[in-house]
């Protein structure tokens, strides 16, 4: 009896396990396709603000959400997790790229369209990070 009683609490705790681990890999997807140009741009643009609100605003957004996710690395591999921090440094390393382009006249409006620009140029692929971090859940 006592053996059938640690069974089923094992049964149950690595169920909860698989659940958060999954719920953990669901999140960080979600933070993937949230920092992603295409995405936070549409999000986030007020056109007519200076370039240098909006290049902040973006990276202060993105670092947030990132530290709202912060504890999902105790359930994602070492590999997810370390593409995934990859993905988010180079995207502000782009943003910030982008913005030294600007004139110093320029919009939100501008810079968003330089970001879009650098990234559509650059080997940064959020679907190649995607892929990467499905196929560790898989």
């Amino acid at each position: 009896v006592a053996q059938e009683l640690i069974n089923k609490v094992k049964s149950k705790c690595c169920g909860i396990k698989v659940n958060l681990k999954l719920l953990a890999y669901e999140r960080i997807i979600l933070f993937i396709e949230r920092i992603k140009p295409d995405s936070f741009i549409p999000r986030t643009l007020s056109p007519s603000l200076p370039y240098q609100e909006y290049q902040l605003l973006l990276i202060n957004e993105i670092r947030k959400e990132f530290e709202y996710n912060l504890s999902q690395q105790l359930y994602l591999s070492e590999n997810a997790w370390e593409v995934t921090v990859n993905f988010k440094d180079n995207i502000i390393t782009l943003i910030n790229s982008a913005a030294t382009s600007c004139p110093p006249q320029a919009t939100a409006g501008d810079l968003a369209r330089k970001i879009l620009e650098h990234y559509i140029s650059s080997d940064l692929k959020g679907e190649q990070i995607l892929k990467i971090v499905k196929a560790e859940i898989q």
